[in-house]
């Protein structure tokens, strides 16, 4: 039996397009009204009429554990931003979202989060994993073996989720590191910033980074960290520490979407030599120091696709009951400021 998600990949939309073509709900173009349904005849599509009859008798309520949305990483607000999409696509078939938002890194905050989250109700849950070793052991096991959970941005090896979406964490470093080797002309050092470190997929993008400089005998990669902080001194720490102890340095890599804590750093300093720097996501002020040529490469992790695709995900396995992909993989897109320009987050 046909699917809607065999529809929008045959048609290269969105299954949400799809949706509300099939629903008759506007907001589509003609000519990709016209595709779909097209598309929906060839493959004789049915709606899944007892989804559809359940979805007006009941509410299928989402969690959504994640950090919460801060000044100092605009990250996780555009994974919201893709999180709510959905949500309003979904609003039609009674699906509900509720959030549980911890603080930044804190394990206190977290465990409060997660334990209301064990206490309600919910029929699936969206997850992004950021404090590797409290979850692992106090979380994970408690989760019931009847709620489909999801992985997104990151994952924790060696569970029984439904999905996980996000990038290769380790290719993402191997490419950074293939990007740094394109920059660098002369001996020297390559600082990486890791900052979190019981965070599996900064390790793996750490890991990636070092496994390609391994037995170069041209470039001495070295790992700075651990240090929880966020904020504005402790990158100026790590950054000042990093600067003094390699006199030869030729670069940083950032593992996270903090990058342009290192980039006010070096502007700051007014320095003479280049660093050239290269980390992740299209934050606002991550792409302004790209801009201004002080990032050189940033890597977007596409987190409102993220966010996007893990209610969707949850929505075709909670009330279709269709099958759902164990791997959802974002590209590893490369952006510089000369294609800055054609990557508009704010339509998404």
């Amino acid at each position: 039996m046909s699917t809607i998600n065999e529809i929008a990949k045959r048609a290269n939309v969105s299954i949400g397009t799809v949706d509300r073509v099939i629903h008759n709900r506007g907001r589509v173009s003609k000519e990709t009204e016209k595709k779909i349904r097209k598309i929906i005849e060839e493959l004789n599509y049915k709606p899944n009429i007892l989804a559809r009859s359940l979805s007006l008798s009941r509410i299928f309520h989402f969690g959504v554990l994640m950090p919460k949305i801060s000044p100092e990483n605009q990250y996780w607000e555009i994974a919201v931003r893709g999180i709510d999409k959905a949500q309003s696509e979904l609003k039609i078939h009674k699906v509900k979202i509720t959030y549980f938002q911890y603080v930044g890194y804190s394990e206190r905050s977290f465990k409060r989060e997660s334990n209301k989250v064990l206490k309600e109700n919910l029929d699936g849950l969206l997850f992004a994993p950021t404090i590797y070793k409290t979850i692992d052991s106090e979380f994970i096991e408690k989760i019931p073996p009847n709620l489909p959970f999801i992985f997104f941005n990151s994952k924790i090896p060696n569970t029984n989720c439904l999905a996980y979406i996000g990038q290769d964490s380790f290719q993402s470093g191997v490419l950074s590191a293939k990007l740094m080797q394109m920059l660098v002309k002369q001996k020297g050092t390559i600082a990486i910033i890791t900052i979190f470190p019981d965070d599996y997929h900064i390790n793996e993008r750490a890991k990636g980074f070092k496994s390609f400089f391994k037995g170069n005998k041209d470039i001495e990669t070295k790992i700075y960290g651990p240090d929880r902080s966020e904020d504005k001194r402790a990158f100026e720490r790590i950054s000042k520490t990093i600067v003094s102890e390699n006199e030869n340095l030729q670069g940083i890599f950032v593992t996270t979407a903090l990058t342009y804590r290192v980039a006010e750093f070096i502007k700051s300093q007014g320095l003479k030599r280049k660093i050239f720097l290269i980390g992740y996501d299209l934050t606002e002020r991550n792409i302004k120091y790209l801009k201004e040529g002080i990032i050189d490469f940033l890597i977007s992790q596409k987190p409102e696709i993220q966010g996007y695709q893990g209610i969707y995900t949850l929505y075709k396995h909670v009330v279709l009951k269709e099958k759902v992909e164990a791997k959802i993989m974002m590209p590893l897109d490369i952006v510089t400021k000369e294609n800055i320009d054609y990557y508009d987050i704010a339509k998404f």
